[in-house]
């Protein structure tokens, strides 16, 4: 594998001692991975054919990125490999620009030439559990895709940073084709100029989707359920009794129309019940009221 000085001197790895497993920079089967827990910078291995690099006794760089799992680097150690790389020489291949790595169990041998001196240096990994930040990358399949250029988003940061004492940024997003609005509370405000491109959406692909986790492989499909035993043949019942032949069955039939239908009971309802009137009584004029209200 081949890593790149910009991979190990550019990092977003926390400097705060207080989450050790953050203030590293893990080299996973991809690519460079760093974070501070609030922004997560990503880097893929540069693509070089290791049948072309020069060759530096102690590393091979035909060796396959950490498979199982990613090899952590201390910021400080990332710097001083990165340190290897000198300037590069007028008629060198570009290939020398990389540093070679090969990954051995805890140890990392790197090594870098300018075809005339090669140097080489070992670091051992930094003991931790880096956290599963691939589960956190939301889903930007339906976000809306705009191209800035980057100098320029630079610039106007660096410009709006100098210019408030804010903290925090409002961006605001029309469409691909219109400038990005900046607005801080105390009134101070940038815009930034996106560059048209065709396609953005193939220009660019979403490369934070090649980190999230992939996709667990379906299982088997549900079995279907089992069809009934179909029906035995022959006249046979449940318990190998025979069953009624057509002409048993028209013979009961006519039995049965030949009985006499039973007289169905009257439905006429009886005459309604006359209610006796109750006498007046002599009382009080509510209490005759009570018994308009209940009716009696």
């Amino acid at each position: 594998m081949f890593l790149s000085s910009s991979q190990l001197k550019h990092h977003v790895a926390a400097t705060s001692r207080g989450r050790y497993s953050l203030n590293t920079i893990a080299l996973t089967h991809r690519g460079a991975i760093s974070t501070d827990g609030h922004s997560l910078l990503f880097a893929p291995y540069p693509e070089v054919d290791p049948a072309d690099a020069p060759q530096i006794d102690g590393v091979d760089p035909g060796t396959a990125p950490p498979q199982a799992g990613p090899f952590l680097v201390s910021p400080e150690d990332a710097a001083r490999a990165a340190a290897m790389l000198g300037r590069p020489k007028r008629f060198a291949p570009p290939v020398t620009q990389f540093l070679q790595a090969e990954i051995r169990g805890e140890t990392m041998n790197l090594g870098a030439t300018d075809l005339s001196n090669a140097q080489t240096m070992t670091l051992r990994q930094v003991d931790g559990v880096y956290p599963d930040v691939a589960s956190v990358i939301p889903d930007y399949a339906a976000a809306l895709a705009v191209t800035l250029n980057l100098d320029q988003l630079i610039r106007t940061l660096k410009a709006l940073r100098g210019a408030t004492s804010e903290d925090v940024v409002t961006l605001r997003l029309i469409d691909d084709q219109s400038a990005i609005g900046l607005s801080c509370k105390d009134g101070t405000c940038a815009l930034c100029m996106p560059v048209q491109v065709d396609k953005p959406e193939e220009h660019v692909p979403d490369q934070l989707a090649l980190l999230k986790p992939e996709a667990a492989p379906a299982g088997p499909p549900p079995a279907k359920p089992a069809a009934p035993p179909a029906a035995p043949e022959g006249d046979e019942g449940e318990d190998g009794e025979d069953l009624p032949t057509e002409t048993e069955m028209a013979d009961v039939q006519s039995v049965y129309q030949a009985v006499a239908a039973t007289p169905e009971a009257s439905t006429a309802s009886a005459p309604p019940r006359r209610r006796r009137r109750r006498a007046k009584t002599s009382g009080k004029p509510q209490n005759e009221l009570q018994e308009i209200l209940s009716g009696a």
